[in-house]
Formats: structure tokens, C-alpha cells, sequence
């Protein structure tokens, strides 16, 4: 069975960095992310990139120099994207910037047969990346869930 690939959204980056895993207590958890990365295991959507460079000047910083892993959206993505926000108009918020990451993300996951790695909640809300990637049956975990997953050990 080949290896999973996972697609990561901004809120389990930033939840990670700042209140679950932050780096200087859970050093290890981002060496194992840094070598999901290098084995192009961990992708992302450029407007992952975007959002965190506009939320998290330290995350940006750390993501930088990693940004191989964030993928621009092709025609199957965009095809993707365009159904998302079409048929679930909760996902993209009216006042939330109108080219969020979140339908990227589903999008990618959906094209490529990725997994959605995500920190929201919410199986059951169509307005929300877990309620959408259940719609869409695409898999979708959350950071625990991976570490599960991957078998990491960090202590």
C-alpha cells in the first residue's frame, strides 16, 4: 500500500505552532513534519502559505523556506474548487476574504486522493472542512490523528 499524503490546512498549522505542538516544547513533532515534507508527503495550497504569512509572522518564517510543499492549484483543483464553493456556500463566509484556503485544500485533497489534515471540528456542518470532506468523502483527520497514523512517538 503506497504511503498516505496529507493536505494540510492553516488551522492545524497554526494550532500546532502556537497551542498544541509549539515547537520549542515538541521539537520532534516538527522534525517529523519536516521529513513528511522532504518526502513530499505533506502538501498544502499556496493560499495555505498566503493565510499563515498574514496570521503568523514566526510560522511564515518556519514555512518559507519549505515552500515546495504548497501547491498551485491546477485545472482539476480549480474544477474542484468552483463545485465546492457552488454547492457548499457556508464553507466561504460572507466578510471572510474571498479566496479562502479551505476549498483549496478540500479541492486538492479531492483531486489527488490526499488525506485533509484540519483542527476544525464539526462533522455534521457543511460550513465547515470536516462537514465538506465528509460530503465529498474525502478523507479528513485531525493533527493527533496523524501522529496516530504515522506512528510517531515524540517523548
Amino acid at each position: 500500500m503506497a504511503a498516505k499524503i496529507y493536505c494540510i490546512d492553516t488551522s492545524a498549522l497554526i494550532a500546532a505552532w502556537y497551542e498544541r505542538y509549539k515547537p520549542n516544547r515538541f521539537p520532534k513533532l516538527w522534525q517529523q513534519l519536516d521529513q513528511l515534507i522532504a518526502s513530499d508527503r505533506l502538501v498544502s495550497s499556496t493560499l495555505v502559505l498566503r493565510e499563515c504569512s498574514k496570521r503568523s509572522e514566526e510560522l511564515h518564517g518556519w514555512l518559507k523556506p519549505r515552500e515546495a510543499m504548497f501547491i498551485m492549484p491546477d485545472e482539476a483543483v480549480q474544477s474542484q474548487v468552483d463545485h465546492i464553493v457552488n454547492t457548499y456556500t457556508g464553507l466561504v463566509s460572507a466578510g471572510k476574504e474571498k479566496f479562502q484556503a479551505d476549498p483549496f485544500v478540500i479541492a486538492l485533497a479531492k483531486a489527488q486522493g490526499y488525506t485533509v489534515v484540519t483542527e476544525e471540528t464539526g462533522i455534521g456542518s457543511l460550513g465547515k472542512i470536516p462537514g465538506v470532506c465528509n460530503a465529498m468523502k474525502v478523507d479528513c483527520i485531525n493533527l493527533m490523528h496523524l501522529i496516530d497514523e504515522e506512528d510517531w512517538v515524540l517523548g
